[in-house]
């Protein structure tokens, strides 16, 4: 049954208005109740005060015996309440009505007793059942030089009071049942404004697990529901960005095993048939090493990717010389500077210069900054290396006099897979993923790494690592 939030607020909400309602309904109709009583038995007593009066003057003769009668008829008109006065045996002598065959009867019950000895009773209900409408008894002693001579008896009976109550019931049920209805209609567009964002995210979530990442949520308020669908939109968002990285990763991935895998095929193939010279195999499976190893070197880097977005790249500090790490790389590619007649131009300004940093990190960042230069350099061309000392830094520049890149192009170059010169493919033997893992490899040591270009002039790109106290 309360399947659902906005269910569950209705449920609630509705019993704590109905057990309010009924709670305020059922104190109120005591208290007001009691109030009428209190109110109606206040006025007999004070209407009985002046009685008392009365029947003394009567008794002391300032009064006739029918201006006590009449006097007595105007206050049982005025408060409906038949009036008995008794001498100090319980035998009345006096009514205020015409019921004259009341006149010289003996009261002996109880409560007269008691009024008679000089007390003041109130009493509900049925008087001795003389009548047998409930009645409210008010009885009162009428004292002279201090001993009780006379008693007053009024009966007023309930059923105004109570008529009364009933009335000022009806407006106060009246009442609630408006409020009620009002506030069921408060009630009912609160609860679903305050479910209809888990809702639209129920449905948005269901839609995500099903691959529709553009899934996306209104945001109305900014309370802790509003704050909750700003985060499931921006969980659907980066969970979209993923989703596009992903299928962009896949396809860069296939179109890069693609075309060394089809050239390896071809040549394979061309050999095993023999429809190539036994003088050009060699040629051939020269080619075909080569596409192996850039296959090796792209799996290489794909797996060193994985494991920097899965955070288990791991970054081990050690105090080493830079200028030493720099030499060392250059050697792997001394055979080909040789060949393409690249000049290499190194410029430390220290003879050693010591870094605390991840040794293998910063030589995969070497490699792949100095075989980008190579890549766009002509032969004959030039690569420099500057090693200097900035701002508690060493500062390490790679500048290449090759062809440059465009401003538009410098804020993407870090991108996976991205290839600078696409349209001249001078690029076809990079994997686009070495200058992004660069990029990770420094920011995962907290450092900077940057670029600066200028089409058909050349390109430098500068890092920074932080100096060793061990100089």
């Amino acid at each position: 049954m309360l399947n659902t939030v906005f269910k569950k607020l209705m449920a609630t909400y509705f019993g704590i208005i109905i057990g309010s309602f009924l709670l305020l309904g059922l104190l109120f109709s005591q208290l007001l109740g009691n109030y009428f009583f209190d109110r109606h038995e206040k006025l007999l007593l004070e209407e009985g005060a002046k009685i008392n009066d009365l029947v003394i003057d009567y008794m002391n003769h300032y009064i006739t015996k029918e201006r006590l009668d009449l006097e007595l008829q105007s206050v049982e008109r005025f408060l409906n309440t038949r009036i008995w006065i008794l001498d100090k045996r319980g035998y009345i002598y006096g009514v205020s009505s015409n019921e004259k065959e009341w006149i010289g009867k003996q009261i002996t019950a109880k409560e007269m007793v008691d009024v008679l000895k000089g007390r003041i009773i109130v009493k509900k209900g049925t008087f001795q059942e003389t009548w047998q409408t409930p009645m409210l008894t008010v009885g009162m002693p009428i004292l002279v030089n201090g001993q009780v001579e006379n008693a007053i008896i009024m009966h007023s009976p309930l059923y105004e009071i109570t008529n009364t109550i009933q009335e000022v019931h009806k407006i106060i049920w009246a009442t609630m049942a408006i409020s009620f209805i009002i506030s069921a209609i408060v009630i009912y567009f609160l609860s679903k404004k305050l479910s209809q964002p888990l809702q639209s995210m129920d449905q948005a979530a269901k839609k995500l697990a099903l691959g529709d990442f553009s899934q996306r949520v209104d945001v109305y308020t900014e309370d802790e529901i509003g704050r909750v669908t700003h985060t499931f939109n921006n969980m659907a968002e980066q969970l979209e960005k993923m989703e596009e990285n992903r299928r962009s990763f896949i396809s860069a991935v296939a179109h890069e095993l693609r075309s060394p895998l089809t050239l390896i095929k071809g040549f394979v193939q061309g050999i095993v048939d023999g429809t190539v010279e036994a003088d050009d195999q060699s040629r051939y499976l020269q080619i075909i090493l080569k596409e192996t190893t850039r296959l090796g070197k792209l799996i290489s880097n794909l797996l060193d990717v994985q494991r920097m977005e899965s955070n288990a790249y791991p970054i081990h500090p050690e105090h080493f010389d830079i200028n030493e790490l720099i030499r060392r790389t250059l050697l792997k590619y001394e055979e080909e500077i040789e060949r393409r007649k690249i000049e290499m131009n190194l410029d430390f300004r220290q003879d050693t210069l010591i870094v605390l940093a991840d040794r293998d990190g910063i030589e995969q960042v070497l490699s792949n900054l100095i075989e980008n230069a190579m890549k766009f350099v002509d032969e004959g061309g030039s690569i420099g290396i500057r090693v200097q000392e900035k701002s508690d830094k060493a500062w390490i520049d790679i500048k290449d006099n090759g062809i440059g890149i465009s401003k538009e192009e410098q804020q993407v170059i870090w991108n996976k897979f991205y290839k600078v010169d696409k349209a001249r493919n001078r690029n076809k033997e990079g994997t686009g993923l070495g200058l992004h893992i660069a990029k990770q490899i420094i920011e995962r040591h907290g450092e900077q790494i940057q670029v600066e270009s200028e089409l058909g002039k050349g390109t430098v790109f500068r890092f920074s690592l932080s100096l060793s106290d061990k100089q």
